[in-house]
């Protein structure tokens, strides 16, 4: 399993996270995968990281497939890659969530499976020459890139449950996993193979699963959890995908509990049902050699590349937690 760093600091900009990048590359990371919520857009940290780096790859898990048009995804995708002279990029692409997609966007948030896979073949069809796709939910025609990529474009797509799994198995060079322990990656990845089987296709040995981990190393672990609680885990997990994620994953009446408290506004049930268990399956929080231990399990699992999302209020703090959990 390959350890990467997933650069996302409240309050750093563009050139601090590709200088993070590039500090990363100095401990020994290969790689770097690229969220993108309200942040920095992912095209254009992935520029300029490659720019502060020399041989790191890159991956953005994920982009909404929603927010931007096959073409423009296509354009982008390609302009990172001249960017990296050759080294691999990995467009993650993914639904994303009602939330981001219709509140922010303004854009109706429907039948997400089947935009995310007509857009991951209609991208593919635009960074290969063809240029044209009709589908039920976007369509292509006469496109053709100014300029081509100078590396390979693998295309992943961001996956929690059955349905959006069995899609990437059946139409995606890998698939994006987030917020899950070991034990549900092990049927995250049965259900990519199923989808795989049903749609004919037997996958490559280099079919990619991706991990992104959060990740706190400390000794407070308590106020660890409570910060997970309210910070991050509480917002996530109200998010209906996330929500019925959770009731899949184990937890029916703790996810019911999450939805209805955020419902009412009452962050203190939402935070009370966000167990300590739940807390362990969903991130790696307490000492180095724990957290290496529990790096581990995801490998077992399955996992093929593990990308550290380290939670911190400083750029400090990021650095030596990647510094002590270095490959």
């Amino acid at each position: 399993m390959d350890l990467a760093l997933s650069p996302s600091v409240p309050g750093l900009g563009v050139v601090e996270l590709a200088d993070l990048c590039r500090f990363a590359e100095e401990l020994g990371y290969r790689q770097a995968w690229l969220a993108e919520v309200a942040g920095p857009d992912a095209f254009v940290l992935a520029t300029a990281a490659a720019q502060r780096t020399e041989n790191m790859e890159f991956g953005v898990a994920v982009v909404p497939a929603y927010t931007r048009s096959p073409a423009t995804l296509a354009m982008a995708a390609a302009s990172v890659s001249q960017a990296l002279s050759g080294r691999s990029f990995t467009l993650g692409i993914g639904s994303s969530s009602e939330t981001i997609v219709s509140a922010w966007h303004g854009l109706e948030f429907d039948r997400p499976v089947t935009r995310v896979v007509e857009t991951v073949q209609a991208v593919r069809s635009g960074l290969t020459g063809d240029g044209a796709f009709s589908g039920a939910t976007v369509a292509m025609s006469r496109f053709r890139l100014a300029t081509l990529p100078s590396g390979p474009i693998p295309i992943f797509i961001g996956a929690l449950r059955p349905g959006m799994l069995a899609a990437a198995g059946a139409h995606a060079d890998g698939v994006c996993l987030n917020l899950m322990p070991p034990r549900v990656v092990i049927r995250q990845i049965e259900a990519v193979h199923d989808g795989a089987a049903a749609a004919g296709r037997t996958l490559p040995p280099d079919f990619g699963v991706m991990a992104r981990l959060q990740t706190m190393v400390t000794d407070e672990v308590d106020l660890a959890h409570q910060f997970l609680r309210e910070q991050i885990l509480g917002p996530y997990l109200a998010q209906p995908v996330y929500n019925d994620f959770l009731t899949w994953m184990g937890y029916p009446e703790e996810a019911a509990a999450i939805a209805s408290g955020w419902l009412a506004r009452d962050r203190k049930r939402v935070a009370t049902a966000i167990h300590s268990r739940i807390i362990d399956d969903l991130a790696l929080v307490g000492s180095a050699p724990l957290v290496r231990d529990r790096l581990e399990e995801f490998a077992a699992a399955g996992v093929t590349v593990a990308a550290l999302m380290v939670l911190a209020s400083s750029r400090a703090t990021v650095e030596e937690t990647l510094r002590v959990l270095a490959p």
